[in-house]
């Protein structure tokens, strides 16, 4: 069914439906909810000069985790072309802003892994509380995550 609604020509690689089932396990799962709410509960049981390590597997989680990483890590603005917000105070240090791939050896041995993103913050200062925007940021995922609370 998936293979006639869809448009595109396949190559043998990759299953067509794979795409769409993926989608519907990141529904069901709530995977989108479940990751911001343990990023955040994570960032506020950590102890100061301790790591969270994340790695994510699509692009959807990635834009998350980059998100929720540079939010708290850095100066930020709302565009390139306008001025730094000041921030008073940094609360986590980037380990390295570009993700870390897997090496050609981890894809020879675990072809599952080509995927995979790698991404590590260090807590800075001891705080529990914070300030974040990431539920503003994704809540159109959100809200298409909780369509399912309706059906």
């Amino acid at each position: 069914i998936i293979e006639k609604s869809k448009k595109k020509i396949f190559s043998n690689k990759i299953n067509p439906s794979t795409k769409t089932f993926q989608a519907l396990r990141i529904f069901v799962n709530k995977e989108i909810t479940e990751l911001i709410n343990g990023i955040t509960n994570a960032t506020r049981l950590l102890r100061p000069g301790g790591k969270i390590i994340i790695v994510s597997f699509h692009s959807i989680e990635d834009k998350i985790v980059k998100y929720f990483f540079r939010s708290l890590s850095e100066n930020k603005s709302v565009s390139r072309y306008q001025p730094k917000e000041i921030q008073e105070e940094i609360l986590f240090k980037l380990h390295q802003k570009k993700p870390i791939f897997p090496s050609n050896q981890e894809l020879k041995e675990n072809h599952p892994s080509r995927s995979a993103k790698l991404r590590c913050l260090i807590k800075r200062e001891n705080f529990y509380d914070f300030k974040t925007d990431i539920l503003d940021k994704f809540k159109d995922l959100i809200e298409i995550e909780n369509l399912g609370l309706e059906l």
